[in-house]
């Protein structure tokens, strides 16, 4: 890795940590739910460009690839360094579907909080991110929800 990816690497996980401590189950759902909104709210009204489908679906392929890591590591299976290309919906999908296909990604997320919550699963549990190392689930899931808001500040609306 070179050297301003290891960097900005460090910074986010640095602020995904950060952002994620003391949080519970509940901070988290409250947290992911609410930045869904937000997410929503700065899609509202885009045009169906490639610019914004390539928005949404590098967000929503983003956030399956990490759910699907998470919910392997969290259910004890072996974790595979894969990229996030293969999670990634297909653009040519249109912005509506791309749209729906970000918001049910979202819940599946949420499932998985869920999920591990009333399995009394811990938040403080380690998983390996392919650029930021070793991270709690705290702090991937707050890396998700800054993320799908960072990278839809893109869209464009006209």
């Amino acid at each position: 890795m070179r050297p301003l990816q290891r960097f900005i690497g460090r910074t986010l996980k640095f602020f995904a940590e950060r952002d994620a401590r003391g949080d519970d189950w509940d901070a988290h759902t409250r947290k992911l739910e609410e930045a869904l909104t937000v997410m929503q709210n700065r899609c509202a009204g885009a045009k169906d460009t490639a610019w914004n489908r390539e928005a949404v679906a590098h967000v929503t392929g983003i956030e399956r690839w990490a759910t699907a890591r998470l919910r392997r590591a969290l259910d004890g299976d072996a974790v595979v360094m894969d990229a996030y290309h293969p999670y990634r919906p297909d653009i040519e999908q249109g912005l509506d579907a791309l749209l729906v296909a970000m918001a049910d990604t979202r819940r599946d997320t949420l499932s998985l909080v869920h999920d591990y919550k009333l399995a009394g699963g811990t938040t403080r549990v380690t998983v390996p991110h392919n650029d930021l190392g070793d991270v709690t689930v705290g702090g991937w899931l707050s890396y998700l929800r800054a993320h799908g808001s960072r990278e839809l500040l893109r869209v464009r609306k006209g």
